[in-house]
């Protein structure tokens, strides 16, 4: 039998009050978008059904656009196990998250309430999680000296490299 993640029972998680598929595309630039910090794991523990939900979303979308389009490329959403696992494990925890601000039309053009009905202020459109890196295997050791961690580089960075005229850490 293969290992799940699977999610301890605790307190319901509180759903959005709308609805996702409603959600206007956030535009480049952020315009009709706040762009907030986060830095209190609490905050992303509150906010675990509507990162799944727009993670679904994002999928459905993509998966929109490649039936009208001919390529072949599939998502698979973030799974609520996934994402409850980063907010747990992921230590330090900071991000961000962006919101609707001002209504916009569904792809992220300016509008207004009237044409936009299930347009509210605070809907879920994108965020990060950042932390540094972690690694749970006590055996491993970050070589930045190892052959293999040059394995990637072009042919003109390995010259340097054999030639010593790259600059690399001495760990």
């Amino acid at each position: 039998m293969a290992l799940q993640a699977r999610r301890f029972h605790g307190k319901p998680l509180p759903m959005p009050n709308y609805n996702f598929s409603d959600v206007p595309w956030c535009a480049k630039d952020l315009s009709g978008s706040s762009l907030f910090e986060v830095t209190n794991r609490q905050h992303f523990n509150d906010s675990i059904a509507e990162l799944t939900l727009l993670c679904n979303e994002a999928s459905r979308r993509s998966k929109n656009k490649i039936l009208t389009t001919s390529k072949k490329s599939s998502t698979k959403p973030l799974s609520i196990e996934y994402i409850f696992d980063r907010i747990d494990t992921d230590d330090p925890l900071w991000g961000l998250m962006v919101r609707t601000d001002t209504p916009t039309s569904f792809k992220g053009r300016p509008s207004n309430v009237k044409a936009s009905p299930h347009w509210k202020r605070g809907m879920l459109q994108g965020f990060i999680t950042v932390t540094t890196f972690t690694n749970w295997k006590s055996s491993f050791r970050f070589d930045s000296l190892h052959e293999m961690a040059f394995a990637g580089d072009n042919d003109d960075l390995e010259e340097q490299m054999k030639n010593g005229l790259r600059k690399y850490d001495e760990d």
